[in-house]
């Protein structure tokens, strides 16, 4: 059993540093990622390179989410949420939102139907990953036509292909530390450093090359190689592009040999705006078995409408309008709930956050946060940890909230929390995960919980 009482320093030990910036704007502080031989270019076409291991996945339409009709399509990346939904799904369109002050009922469908069971909860959670792409991050274009690749002495060379066009990426891959054995649990590093036992796929430099980063110098066109393969998706948001290669990179690993790496055993991890990159990953492919972030405040773990009512009463908090002018982050249908217009969103971060369910969902944030808004995590948390009951898996969401500052957290308290959800859920290991979640605020139920909460069976 890991104890509760420790109150010391706290979070992550293996997270590399993180620099923080002023304290008007500390989200724009997370680099790219920690260095690595990784390279990217676009190309007219895809020629398979030489041995490579796999010629082509399904290709698959873009989820489409915007559309009055969403019953088809894929609402994620590969892997996706809702899979063998058949339910009627229509989007509505941005004039036709209705303002909710509250944070929107995760068990109710947009058309009032009410979720009763898990099986519901699996139409509910394809309805809020299309809702997300829709409003929030822009849309996933889901499987290209064709992922080709080779591994080779510790990189991993990709060519993603679609409509005639193709780029190309390398991905370096480290061993796990204290390896040994068969197959290993992995991560997706975004400036991030594995525990012992765990490989480490560099991608942050991949991403870069996908999304290019303004530095939070404000948003700007869009650039990089997922608008090079994609140009009709120039609306879709930095966050979901860098899901969007992530999950390319998993087809490679699932089509190739020699890496050593347990596919069915990912996660992806990093801080501040890496951390928004990290659990934007997790949720949007069923494949990363953890889904974990540090300190990624707004864009992730801080609610829409709290942010906007701690602006609102003199807090110094990122809030939509802030974020969406900050970086090419969102997509650019985020733009319409800027201020008094957050009401309107159809869905709020606790319900993004539930796309995790069934799997693990581990949030590590610092109450000295003061841009992140550490009450506005919190009670998105909170709501969060209430879906994650109602599903019956309290003991898969972990929270973390000590007093600490952005990307600042260390120490034992943390380790305690992360690296059980490691050891459980990537290693398989006998690790209790139980009540790991700090309650270091009050949840204004009154106020922001929108429906009660049923038991699902």
């Amino acid at each position: 059993m890991i104890s509760r009482a420790l109150v010391g320093c706290l979070v992550l030990v293996h997270l590399a540093a993180c620099s923080s910036s002023s304290s008007e704007e500390p989200e724009g502080t997370g680099g790219a990622g920690s260095s690595s031989t990784q390279v990217g270019s676009s190309s007219g076409t895809g020629g398979a390179p030489a041995g490579s291991t796999s010629t082509s996945s399904a290709g698959s339409t873009a989820a489409s989410a915007g559309s009055t009709a969403a019953s088809s399509g894929s609402a994620g990346g590969g892997g996706s949420s809702g899979e063998g939904c058949s339910r009627d799904i229509r989007i509505p369109t941005t004039a036709e939102l209705m303002a909710n002050p509250k944070m929107p009922d995760p068990f109710t469908f947009l058309d009032g139907t009410k979720v009763t069971s898990k099986a519901d909860w699996a139409c509910r959670r394809k309805e809020i990953s299309l809702l997300a792409q829709e409003f929030i991050y822009g849309k996933n274009p889901g499987e290209p036509e064709s992922v080709e690749a080779t591994y080779s002495g510790g990189t991993l060379d990709i060519t993603v292909s679609n409509g005639g066009r193709s780029i190309e990426l390398s991905v370096s891959i480290r061993a796990a530390s204290g390896g040994g054995g068969g197959p290993t649990p992995a991560i997706f590093s975004i400036g991030a450093s594995a525990p012992a036992g765990v490989a480490t796929i560099d991608y942050g430099s991949v991403g870069e090359k996908l999304a290019k980063s303004t530095g939070s110098q404000g948003r700007r066109a869009p650039s990089g190689l997922f608008y090079d393969l994609y140009p009709d998706h120039r609306s879709t948001g930095s966050l979901m592009a860098w899901a969007w290669g992530a999950s390319r990179v998993i087809d490679a690993l699932e089509k190739t040999t020699g890496h050593n790496i347990d596919t069915t055993k990912l996660s992806a991890l990093g801080c501040s705006r890496n951390g928004k990159e990290a659990g934007v990953i997790g949720l949007f492919d069923e494949r990363i078995a953890l889904v974990a972030a540090q300190s990624p405040g707004s864009g992730l773990a801080s609610g829409w409408r709290p942010a906007q009512a701690e602006k609102s009463a003199g807090a110094n908090v990122q809030t939509a309008s802030q974020i969406y002018g900050e970086e090419n982050w969102m997509g650019d249908a985020f733009e319409a709930f800027g201020n008094s217009n957050v009401s309107k969103l159809p869905i709020d971060q606790h319900e993004v956050l539930a796309l995790a369910w069934p799997r693990p969902l581990i949030i590590m944030e610092g109450t000295n946060d003061g841009w992140n808004c550490p009450k506005c995590v919190y009670t998105t948390m909170k709501y969060t940890q209430l879906i994650y009951e109602a599903l019956g898996s309290r003991d898969y969401l972990g929270f973390p909230h000590p007093n600490h500052g952005h990307c600042a957290q260390s120490g034992t308290f943390a380790t305690q929390y992360y690296d059980a959800f490691v050891n459980r859920f990537l290693k398989g290991q006998d690790v209790e995960t139980a009540d790991l979640f700090t309650d270091s605020f009050t949840f204004d139920a009154a106020q922001w919980q929108d429906g009660d909460i049923p038991t699902l069976d």
